[in-house]
């Protein structure tokens, strides 16, 4: 499907406005994307925000090409129009599915027959919102490549010390390895959006801490994160005295007057023993934005 201004209205397949919804109409960002989802036998495959199918057509057309056991493929489209259209053009497998759903009211393990991989454009007004809840299910999403907005997915790919690194960067070096796949220009949909976008590929790792270790630390990253280029002594007060929290520091060699921006995961995790060693109330998940 050739997807030009002129098709879509007589169509009536028009992005709307409100949805935030653009069509990606270059070849090349979808063959990347495909090869870094690199499709095997067996995969269980979750696409978010399809649309009308550009990435679709790519992968159904991978996946006829591999052997038993069929790879799966579940496309989610919010839009009843591109999801008909979905339906229209590539039901009839057995191993393809559209489900005309919310992507964050989704049941991502039913959704999987076994350990899956995520592709897709990511809404970029719900991008946290999503990327928290694929973050939550690393036990059952193996591989993650998504088309991000450029800002955010450089968060989630940065390393300490970087202007970008911050709470999102860290609640994906919980579960997964990072790589850029592609830079993706605005004007390459349709309608031209105001930002660039970027590709990422996700690579799950065994878990660092468990899962209550880990809401504990997300509480505690959330204080620290909460002024940006404010020093730690500052941010981390709520967490109790500051002879203990200069306690905690000390135990996991971070400097008090330093930002949290600089402080890599090993020595947060230091952190979280020191403070689970001490005294200090759990913190609860502030709610603020990652």
């Amino acid at each position: 499907m050739q997807i030009t201004h002129a098709y879509l209205k007589e169509h009536g397949l028009l992005p709307r406005k409100a949805a935030a919804q653009y069509l990606l109409t270059d070849s090349a960002v979808v063959d990347a994307t495909v090869r870094a989802l690199d499709i095997r036998p067996g995969d269980s495959i979750l696409e978010i925000g399809a649309g009308l199918g550009a990435l679709t057509e790519r992968i159904v057309r991978e996946i006829d090409t591999i052997p038993e056991p069929r790879p799966s493929l579940v496309s989610v489209e919010i839009d009843q129009r591109y999801a008909d259209v979905l339906r229209s053009r590539f039901g009839g497998r057995p191993w393809f599915r559209v489900l005309q759903q919310d992507i964050l009211g989704l049941d991502f393990r039913g959704a999987f027959a076994g350990p899956g991989k995520v592709a897709g454009n990511i809404p970029y007004y719900i991008s946290g919102p999503i990327l928290r809840l694929l973050f939550d299910h690393h036990d059952v999403i193996t591989d993650i490549v998504i088309m991000l907005q450029k800002e955010v997915g450089m968060r989630v790919a940065a390393m300490p010390s970087g202007e970008q690194f911050g709470l999102l960067s860290i609640m994906r070096l919980l579960h997964y390895d990072a790589e850029v796949v592609r830079q993706v220009d605005r004007r390459l949909f349709l309608p031209v959006p105001r930002v660039d976008s970027v590709v990422i590929k996700l690579h799950v790792h065994s878990p660092l801490i468990s899962g209550e270790d880990e809401h504990t630390l997300i509480g505690i990253l959330k204080y620290a994160f909460s002024g940006r280029r404010k020093m730690l002594r500052n941010t981390l007060k709520p967490l109790g005295g500051m002879p203990e929290v200069a306690a905690w520091c000390r135990q996991a060699d971070i400097d008090l007057q330093d930002r949290a921006e600089n402080i890599d995961l090993d020595r947060w995790i230091r952190f979280l023993h020191a403070y689970n060693r001490g005294s200090g109330t759990h913190p609860e998940h502030s709610g603020k934005n990652c």
